[in-house]
Formats: structure tokens, C-alpha cells, sequence
């Protein structure tokens, strides 16, 4: 007997990446910071909440889950539906 897939929204994310450095740093890194990086992040959302997306990469016919990407909405510079249900 076959399996069947949840039905999640196919959904693409592009959010400003935090950046860090947990060595020594110069001032001037501080005064004149690099500008932030923008990534995309593209799976099924299959949670969100107040502050959070929560997308996945993999999902399996047993209702299985893979490749978690969790993406601060106060981040999100742009949210694309792909497909709403896929």
C-alpha cells in the first residue's frame, strides 16, 4: 500500500544572514561593518509561529522530515510562494 505525502506550501525565502566573529577584531571593523549578507532558502514550510518559518528540504511518504532551516521573519526581506500545496 502505498504511502501518502503531507501537502505543504512550496515556499521561497530570502532573509539578511547574522554574521559573528568570536575572535579579536579591530575598531574599524566595527565602524565600517561589511554590508549583510542575503541568502535564499527554498523547502516546504511545514510550521510557523510569531517570529519563525520553519522549512524543510526533505519529506518522505511516512511523514518524515529532513533538512531543517529555521528563518527569524524579522530577517525576511522578501516570502514567495512557489506552490501552495505540493
Amino acid at each position: 500500500m502505498p504511502y501518502k505525502y503531507q501537502k505543504f506550501p512550496l515556499v521561497l525565502i530570502f532573509f539578511l544572514d547574522h554574521q559573528g566573529d568570536g575572535g579579536w577584531c579591530e575598531k574599524d571593523q566595527i565602524e565600517n561593518p561589511e554590508p549583510p549578507v542575503e541568502c535564499k532558502a527554498i523547502g516546504w514550510l511545514v510550521k510557523e509561529d510569531d517570529t519563525r518559518y520553519f522549512l524543510m528540504s526533505v519529506i518522505t511518504s511516512d511523514k518524515g522530515y529532513g533538512g531543517l532551516s529555521e528563518v527569524i521573519k524579522s530577517t525576511v526581506t522578501k516570502f514567495q510562494i512557489i506552490r501552495k500545496s505540493f
